[in-house]
């Protein structure tokens, strides 16, 4: 195979390739096969290939949550980060490992490749969609495409998967209670079953993002200080996940998340759950609390090495980009990029749970609004973006009206919808006032008289204000 003409970057031909084929499944999932956009996405993909002159076959696949184009994987550039993880969600859905393209797609008609296409939109509708896919094939027999099947075995079903993200949330959950009440009573502790946890979340990561995500929509009124920990562990392994960090890069970042907050066995809980503002006093023991978590985290039995990776962000995590925030320091220019994802991690959760101090929450969609606001100050500029297009318009968790008078809970965004109209779980309300789980709908459905909309949204609600756990239902 010979790299292609000057068009496309010799160094950037993969990604102009995944680009290309990205494009053409939106413009088919939208289009009718003759529209001229249509067209256009199918020759210039077509293109693409022609120019590397293929000898063998081309081969687009997963592994280990990546996308890999022959041997060369992917780079979460932030151009690609979007479409790389949109197209992640429509392969896993599909039970899709892969596509191997032959010498002769870059000849296929353009019925061939639009109908190639089409199925693989609509396989998802099926009850094992990898193998559907597998008998379409068969069927059609195109010389110039083989399907690579296997994730609809690895993943398992979907209510394997719900179980295993719950047990590995209270599992983190009790490892992170029981480092602090160790650090709290002996003064040390051993965190092997922490990092097993870490390694677990990191493993649940990588089979469904989306799910992952709901995890952190887990809110415990009375063990606020533990659920959080874990919280900012699962929103700070996806945003590394999304940025493109290593398996080892990640579970470092998660141990940083379970661990941010160990300074605080420091401060008296009378100051932890104080309603109303504290005093001067309180609010200096709590500005400590992250040079305390540097002291605990040196207490911790792990080794030197393990200890190095995981100091700096806690101690980080309340300084904001623009280095105004606590503890002040002088030896500081820069924030590093663990500490600048536990700032974000830490602030979602912190703004969108309920606290005894505190009369007032937002709504995920409000939050993720008001941290906007704050890009350059409080918050990478860069990193709160990509947050932003990973928890989507209205993040999962979010509790939605909808103008026919359903209540719903967002639980993920589909390729197909480009990050804007999410699949909820509808609610059903029972004689008793309290709801039941209903159906799951897409609210990308179109009327097929009228091309509308069949639910549009009226607004967010504060899913606690009404008394209402999203992870209760999305994890069912």
């Amino acid at each position: 195979m010979t790299l292609p003409a000057k068009t496309v970057e010799a160094s950037t031909w993969e990604e102009t390739l995944f680009q290309n084929l990205y494009r053409l499944i939106q413009a088919v999932r939208i289009h009718q096969d003759n529209n001229q956009l249509v067209k256009v996405c199918v020759e210039r993909f077509r293109e693409t290939i022609s120019r590397l002159k293929l000898q063998t076959e081309l081969k687009l696949w997963i592994s280990e949550g990546r996308f890999f184009v022959q041997t060369e994987r992917l780079h979460y550039r932030k151009e690609l980060v979007r479409i790389i993880h949109a197209m992640l969600d429509f392969f896993n859905r599909r039970g899709l490992q892969g596509v191997c393209f032959g010498p002769l797609v870059s000849e296929a008609p353009l019925e061939e490749i639009v109908a190639f296409v089409r199925i693989l939109i609509h396989s998802v509708e099926k009850a094992a969609p990898g193998s559907w896919l597998e008998k379409q094939m068969e069927v059609a027999k195109w010389p110039w495409l083989r399907i690579l099947k296997g994730l609809e075995f690895q993943r398992g079903s979907d209510s394997d998967l719900r179980e295993k993200a719950r047990n590995t949330y209270f599992h983190a959950l009790t490892s992170v209670k029981d480092v602090v009440q160790r650090v709290s009573v002996q003064g040390h502790a051993g965190i092997r079953k922490a990092k097993r946890m870490v390694q677990n979340m990191v493993d649940c990561l990588s089979q469904d993002e989306s799910l992952f995500l709901c995890l952190s929509t887990i809110k415990d009124y009375d063990d606020y200080t533990y659920s959080h920990s874990v919280n900012v562990a699962v929103l700070s392994l996806c945003l590394g996940s999304r940025i493109g960090f290593s398996r080892t890069s990640l579970e470092h970042l998660g141990i940083c998340g379970l661990f941010h907050d160990l300074g605080k066995v420091e401060v008296p809980h009378e100051i932890l759950s104080k309603p109303g503002h504290l005093t001067e006093d309180e609010w200096l023991q709590m500005q400590n609390h992250p040079m305390s978590s540097v002291r605990q985290i040196l207490k911790l039995h792990a080794s030197h090495d393990l200890k190095s990776k995981i100091i700096l962000a806690p101690f980080e995590h309340h300084i904001k980009f623009d280095l105004t925030g606590y503890p002040h320091v002088l030896f500081k220019n820069k924030v590093s990029l663990f500490g600048r994802i536990l700032q974000i991690a830490d602030v979602y959760d912190a703004i969108t749970s309920p606290r005894a101090y505190r009369s007032s929450y937002l709504s995920p969609d409000q939050a993720i609004g008001f941290m906007m606001k704050s890009a350059g100050k409080d918050f990478d500029p860069v990193l709160i973006k990509v947050f932003a297009i990973m928890m989507g318009t209205y993040p999962v968790g979010s509790l939605l009206e909808l103008d026919t008078g359903e209540m719903g809970i967002v639980a993920d965004y589909p390729m197909e919808s480009g990050g804007h109209l999410p699949r909820i779980v509808l609610l059903q309300k029972e004689s008793k006032g309290a709801y039941k789980r209903g159906e799951m709908i897409d609210l990308s459905e179109k009327d097929p008289h009228t091309g509308s909309l069949r639910r549009n949204v009226v607004k967010s609600l504060n899913a606690a204000s009404q008394g209402i756990q999203p992870a209760s239902f999305l994890l069912q």
